[in-house]
């Protein structure tokens, strides 16, 4: 069953990301329209996931007051990550991306790992929406590193590392979660704050077109009808 899941988280972050990569060598007319529509979509994706299901479930596993601590602490850990991030001014956007997205990768994989050992459903339901919000994810790292004049070859490459990371955090999750079933509920809260604070403080204030809200209520729906 580790081996399973683990093999779901892999598959989960390195399709979504690689194919993200893939898109962007179709993509490179109207990139900001396209661009605001697949954030537009991941921010949709991943809020719904957020409160339709993490908050839901680790509110039943750890209570409403433990839920909003390790919440804040998710968010907390992403944003002391990104600053630290910001520091490295040598790095041009596309590295941060890549960068950014191989960090969050890990908790989101945890989300996945402990998911499972929580109901099954939950777990595979998690993999897909989380895997389509890959998609724009890897989208976005592949248009700006495509614009600093990288090889498709790369760009893609890098693409499929970033997910790497999603596998690993798939298995930690559920090895941990299923060696002590309260930490499930922690696993998702702190995966919870993860994705907010990616939405709130990095996709919606760089779409800011009506493309990118159209791509939000896609993205709600998607959640809502898997």
């Amino acid at each position: 069953m580790l081996l399973e899941i683990t093999l779901i988280g892999l598959i989960s972050g390195v399709i979504g990301t690689s194919i993200g990569g893939i898109i962007s060598t179709v993509f490179r007319k109207n990139v900001n329209r396209y661009l605001s529509f697949c954030m537009g979509i991941s921010g949709g994706i991943m809020l719904a996931v957020v409160v339709f299901d993490l908050l839901k479930e680790s509110m039943s596993e750890v209570g409403v007051f433990n839920t909003i601590i390790f919440v804040f602490i998710g968010a907390i850990a992403t944003m002391l990550i990104k600053n630290r991030l910001e520091v490295k001014s040598d790095l041009n956007s596309g590295y941060l991306i890549f960068l950014s997205i191989l960090l969050h990768n890990l908790p989101e994989g945890l989300a996945i790992g402990s998911s499972f050992i929580a109901t099954e459903n939950l777990g595979l339901a998690l993999a897909v929406v989380i895997g389509i919000h890959n998609i724009p994810e890897g989208l976005a790292m592949a248009l700006s590193l495509v614009g600093s004049k990288m090889s498709t070859v790369k760009v893609i490459l890098l693409t499929i590392i970033a997910g790497i990371p999603m596998g690993i955090g798939s298995f930690l999750g559920a090895y941990f979660a299923d060696m002590c079933t309260s930490l499930i509920g922690v696993f998702l809260a702190i995966a919870a704050g993860t994705m907010m604070y990616v939405v709130l403080e990095e996709i919606f204030p760089t779409t800011k077109s009506m493309y990118s809200i159209i791509g939000f209520l896609v993205g709600i729906l998607i959640v809502s009808y898997i």
